[in-house]
């Protein structure tokens, strides 16, 4: 089965404010064979906002699968379920915790890199050994890190 990464963010309204109580929901679009030859062909994710207005989405790497032929379709609503956000065709590389806006940035990148193969990878890590933490089947010798620091 394909790793999942979980994606953090925060969802704001155009005052900036937090949106509290509001849903964001991830879909995922297009089929792969992933480990061991199972075909993923659909799945609806979604969070729920706190009073912050974070959420966490726990999504299948895309990464993982054979062919780079899948990404998530990101929608965020406010409580009166009026869409506030919306990001497609995003491509989670690795099984790396990361930010929304992180994925924003490097989904095209990252999918254009799996579908050549030979292209490296933009990848944000805390640290190398959260990098080196990886299974060696996420790990490429064509990966560039930006390790953030602590």
């Amino acid at each position: 089965m394909p790793s999942r990464a979980t994606i953090t963010g925060t969802l704001l309204d155009a005052q900036l404010s937090p949106v509290s109580g509001g849903k964001v929901v991830a879909v995922l679009t297009g089929s792969d064979h992933f480990d061991g030859g199972v075909r993923i062909v659909s799945q609806k994710i979604e969070a729920t906002t706190n009073e912050r207005g974070e959420y966490q989405l726990e999504l299948i790497v895309n990464g993982e699968g054979e062919n780079a032929a899948t990404a998530w379709d990101v929608t965020g609503y406010n409580a009166f379920v009026e869409p506030v956000f919306q990001s497609k065709g995003l491509f989670v590389a690795t099984a790396d915790p990361a930010t929304m806006s992180e994925i924003e940035r490097t989904s095209e990148i990252n999918r254009k890199a799996a579908r050549d193969g030979v292209l490296g990878r933009l990848i944000y890590v805390e640290s190398l050994e959260e990098y080196q933490a990886l299974p060696a089947s996420q790990r490429r010798d064509s990966d560039t890190l930006l390790v953030l620091g602590a």
